[in-house]
């Protein structure tokens, strides 16, 4: 996600749109298919950048009461303040959270834009960190661990007291 658009955007109120098409940058620790897609403008507003657009992309989650893996979409528009900082700079980012109340993220890499960074930001913040595989996922029982949605659980039953049978249909 490099581009050699510094030209086009090292003028104050200069703007430029970019498609996005590309695999998703590496760190997010969550693993997705296919490619991050979408768009993103960029806006020179003197100092800093704003960057604003869509993007989507597919991840591969674990289900949380199943625990089987399935795809979850992911797609967000988002507003994000940038700077012309070096993304490897580590001062890039205490300085800046020093001097505005929210730390703007760095785009250049050397005098090529880099939105790796702010992609891989983003997509870390909108995927969900928990999903269910489905809405009427039944998960998994907790003393033989089969998968409820394809198997039947071979558990014994206990013997309920009679008294407690309300008490054991409100758990139902």
């Amino acid at each position: 996600m490099r581009y050699d658009i510094r030209d086009k955007t090292s003028r104050r109120d200069s703007q430029i749109t970019l498609q996005i098409d590309d695999p998703v940058p590496l760190g997010t620790d969550i693993e997705f298919i296919g490619n991050v897609t979408g768009r993103i403008t960029l806006h020179n507003t003197g100092g800093e950048i704003a960057a604003w657009g869509h993007l989507e992309a597919t991840a591969i989650m674990e289900c949380g009461r199943c625990l089987e893996t399935h795809e979850v979409p992911v797609s967000f528009d988002f507003s994000e303040t940038c700077s012309f900082d070096q993304i490897d700079e580590p001062l890039s980012y205490t300085q800046v959270a020093a001097e505005n109340e929210g730390a703007s993220i760095p785009l250049m890499d050397g005098d090529i834009i880099d939105l790796s960074e702010l992609v891989r930001q983003l997509l870390v913040l909108h995927t969900p960190t928990r999903s269910l595989c489905r809405p009427d996922c039944r998960g998994i029982c907790p003393h033989c661990g089969a998968n409820l949605n394809t198997d039947r659980c071979r558990c014994e039953t206990e013997r309920v007291d009679p008294r407690m049978e309300p008490l054991r249909q409100l758990l139902q």
